[in-house]
């Protein structure tokens, strides 16, 4: 069975043997609708003449650009993050071989938080919106948007907004049911913007199972929470200006797509759409995007076991689960994952949504008649 591996990328160039050795444990947060972050552990030396490491080591200043990739079992090269140092986090102490530095590298999507300012967006959608702010970032190679119905399709043909690209874009995302993010690029500074849907439950990723139970066990635990009578149906009523005629709209919870066969526990509670929400969106899909939204209510979190599971898990992905009871096993969508590196392994922490259940395995095949209790 092959170890895992991890090599980075300095401002582009592949580090070094001594560079690498500079670093110690290496900790990338990812998460759906963050930024994602890294953290490295940098020991700290003093030498004779008062001068500490790392003011003279250029890679490691701010602003400096580091990208981390991950492999196991002599699988494909994964990007974890790509981006720049934001912050330096130094623990300078008068004893030896205690002091050290963490940077802080956050990904690309930092320089879409920059500046402030106030846009009109006229007869384009969302889609469309995207893709512009993400061309007005150098740092970004590409923009990848699902499309989404023009906002002149809803009778109003101009979007005013004020704030960072990011919060722009954070914006239109929510009221779409979508995600806005940036991804590591195929290569070094190669990021690329996203605004995308949750992927449908049928796509497959090529991540393998996560199993608890059994001779393939690959992850330690599996936590889950499965709430009853917590997803909720919108609705929402909108008057228009003109002449005075009414939109009524309610969710249809049998168009959104399931992460299982059954329905959540207990019957979903009715929401109204807050007042305010965009009119640049669709009444019908404001309460479908809501509703989609709110559906997510059973959550897992778990461990996977190092070296053993060959799979690099990354938010917005799929995965099955086996090994667990009837209900849980199936497909989840992972939403959060913490990658360890250290010198001897590398970790995966997880956590995970669904939106629905499996059959069970107290529910029989179709034509199987249950089998009558013996007393």
């Amino acid at each position: 069975m092959g170890c895992s591996e991890y090599r980075m990328f300095l401002d582009g160039a592949p580090a070094t043997a001594l560079q690498l050795a500079r670093f110690e444990d290496i900790t990338v947060e990812q998460e759906t609708d963050l930024a994602w972050e890294a953290r490295l552990q940098v020991p700290l030396c003093v030498d004779t003449n008062g001068n500490w490491s790392v003011e003279t080591e250029s890679f490691l200043q701010g602003m400096s650009r580091i990208r981390i990739e991950a492999s196991i079992q002599s699988g494909p090269w994964v990007a974890l993050i790509d981006g720049p140092i934001v912050d330096q986090r130094s623990e300078m102490i008068g004893d030896p071989g205690k002091s050290q530095v963490t940077l802080v590298v956050m990904d690309d999507s930092f320089y879409l938080h920059r500046d402030e300012t106030v846009r009109a967006f006229q007869g384009i959608s969302d889609d469309m919106v995207a893709l512009q702010l993400f061309e007005g970032i150098s740092q970004l190679a590409m923009g990848d948007a699902d499309t989404v119905p023009a906002a002149s399709q809803t009778g109003f043909d101009t979007t005013v907004m004020r704030g960072t690209d990011a919060e722009l874009l954070q914006q239109m995302a929510k009221r779409q049911h979508m995600h806005a993010y940036v991804l590591p690029g195929s290569s070094p500074g190669k990021s690329v913007g996203c605004f995308k849907r949750d992927p449908d439950p049928a796509v497959d990723f090529g991540l393998k199972p996560m199993v608890l139970t059994g001779n393939g066990r690959n992850i330690f635990h599996f936590n889950s929470n499965n709430p009853a009578g917590q997803t909720a149906v919108f609705q929402s009523t909108r008057v228009s200006l003109n002449d005075r005629s009414t939109d009524d709209r309610t969710a249809d919870p049998l168009q959104i797509p399931q992460f299982g066969t059954d329905p959540t526990q207990g019957p979903s509670v009715k929401r109204l759409l807050r007042p305010g929400q965009p009119d640049a969106v669709d009444n019908n899909r404001a309460v479908q995007a809501a509703s989609e939204r709110a559906s997510f209510v059973m959550t897992a979190e778990g461990e996977v076991m190092k070296d053993t599971y060959p799979s690099i898990l990354q938010p917005y992905m799929n995965v099955q689960v086996a090994g667990v009871n009837g209900r849980l096993s199936g497909t989840w969508l992972i939403r959060q994952v913490t990658h360890t590196l250290t010198r001897n392994s590398y970790g995966q922490q997880f956590k995970a949504i669904r939106n629905a259940q499996s059959s069970g395995t107290g529910t029989p095949p179709p034509g199987v008649p249950k089998p009558k209790p013996v007393f």
